[in-house]
């Protein structure tokens, strides 16, 4: 499994949906971080081109001209599938979908032809390694390029940590949104793999919350020596009630599976220090910054 930076860089991109709106409010902030936004996808103006980036009508025909192989797809959720598919059949070797509320039925027969892919999403914010691209919709004016890897569930949580952090002058490697969607296409634990995997993080943040068994099998990925750097979380949910939905599809608690407490205690077996607030956290790992932690 290679690391989210070797997979991004020198890697010429193509944004679906790039005359939408969406895209049009980001593009800029996107190719400001690096992004090589070789190609965009729009079957109403193929042929045109935005900000000087040429249009066509599938990434297929953007693949073509380009030899592009990542994808970055600004597409609603009716679309999601039949966007996604298209990236595959392209070739592309990293996809990231955003659109929320993707149905279920569309996620898993896109997983069933994801091959050798990297798909990350549904409900994402994206994928950011400063200083080298931005696939999404991170508020990059909060991250710097630094030593710390984050990964979560939640965007806006995750947005928060990573202010936190760079309000204390801490910098970021590789940051992976998974989604909060039930089924995502990368667990937690394949996203932690590919942030700790990044030669340039030295502590990886993990923001999770209640819901699904993610974090537990991050825990177990570490027990399995799979994670070597390490690791403090942010877990939310711990007032929430048995069968109740928190903000995300994917957040909800059957019995015991997908506890506030099971999370916890499972992580901590794996040894990952669990916070409760992001402020908490930041001022924890400002501090195993200062020293050589790897």
């Amino acid at each position: 499994m290679n690391d989210l930076r070797t997979m991004l860089e020198a890697r010429g991109v193509i944004v679906h949906g790039l005359a939408g709106r969406a895209a049009m409010v980001q593009i800029e902030e996107i190719q400001r971080q690096g992004t090589k936004v070789v190609a965009g996808v729009s079957s109403s103006k193929n042929g045109q081109a935005i900000a000087g980036i040429p249009l066509y009508a599938t990434i297929a025909e953007a693949a073509a001209e380009t030899a592009a192989d990542v994808a970055l797809l600004f597409v609603p959720a009716q679309h999601a599938k039949a966007a996604t598919l298209d990236a595959l059949d392209a070739g592309m070797r990293l996809v990231v979908l955003l659109a929320e509320g993707v149905p279920v039925l569309d996620v898993l027969a896109i997983r069933e032809r994801s091959g050798a892919a990297r798909l990350i999403g549904p409900n994402s914010p994206g994928v950011v390694v400063p200083g080298v691209a931005k696939l999404g919709f991170m508020p990059t004016q909060a991250v710097a390029a630094g030593r710390v890897g984050l990964v979560s569930r939640s965007g806006t949580l995750s947005y928060e940590v990573s202010r936190s952090l760079s309000e204390r002058g801490v910098g970021i490697s590789s940051w992976i949104g998974i989604g909060g969607d039930v089924v995502p296409f990368t667990s937690m634990s394949e996203a932690a793999q590919l942030v700790a995997r990044d030669p340039h993080t030295d502590v990886l943040v993990v923001v999770g919350e209640i819901g699904g068994t993610g974090e537990e099998g991050l825990a177990q990925a570490m027990l399995d020596g799979l994670v070597d750097v390490p690791v403090h979380a942010l877990i939310v949910g711990e007032s929430a009630r048995p069968d109740e939905p928190l903000g995300h599809a994917g957040a909800v608690m059957l019995g015991d599976a997908g506890s506030y407490d099971s999370k916890v205690s499972r992580l901590r077996e794996a040894g990952v220090v669990v916070h409760h607030t992001p402020w908490q956290l930041a001022d924890a790992v400002t501090e195993l910054t200062r020293g050589a932690v790897r």
